[in-house]
């Protein structure tokens, strides 16, 4: 007997703390919740097994000289497209961006999950651009000849690619005036 009334107390705790657990998941009177399976800044472990996800909507953020459905176009990425997270298709996305060459970084994160919904945000940091161009101790016809072969204009955006290119183009331009030790400041 006294073994049935441990047992039936276990059984009771039992009951009162699983009706308690389910009291604590409901909102208080008056107050509004989120939906319980609606995840913010969810954890994307790369090592699991990718999941399938509908894309609910793609938002951009750094891109201010582009419009956003410009950015989300060069990304390949559309809303309502079902995606696995973590998957190719994003890889890919941040790979056309990056193509562009418009951007110096790129990189995407899912802000929230609802049942089979992502909401993606694209992050982006645009490549600097030229503000001004100076020539400093050279003379008139050698600027127009130097801006003739660089080709660089004002709000051209700035590569290490373009740095490269205009530091060769230099060289060489004082290298046929005879100056071929010349060197930049």
């Amino acid at each position: 007997m006294d073994i049935m009334n441990k047992l039936s107390q276990i059984y009771r705790n039992l009951i009162a703390f699983a009706a308690l657990a389910l009291m604590a998941g409901q909102p208080a009177a008056g107050m509004v919740s989120q939906p319980a399976d609606t995840v913010y800044n969810p954890p994307v472990v790369f090592n699991s097994m990718p999941r399938s996800y509908e894309i609910a909507e793609i938002s951009v953020d750094g891109a201010d000289n582009y419009e956003d459905h410009i950015v989300i176009g060069y990304s390949g990425l559309k809303t309502g497209e079902r995606i696995e997270i973590p998957g190719d298709e994003l890889t890919q996305a941040m790979k056309r961006l990056w193509r562009q060459g418009l951007f110096s970084k790129v990189q995407i994160t899912v802000d929230k999950t609802a049942d089979d919904k992502a909401w993606l945000t694209i992050h982006l940091r645009e490549q600097p651009q030229i503000s001004k161009i100076e020539y400093q101790g050279v003379k008139k016809g050698e600027k127009n000849d130097l801006q003739e072969r660089l080709q660089l204009y004002e709000g051209n955006q700035v590569t290490q690619n373009i740095v490269n290119r205009a530091t060769m183009i230099i060289k060489a331009y004082y290298k046929e005036k005879g100056f071929g030790n010349a060197r930049s400041a």
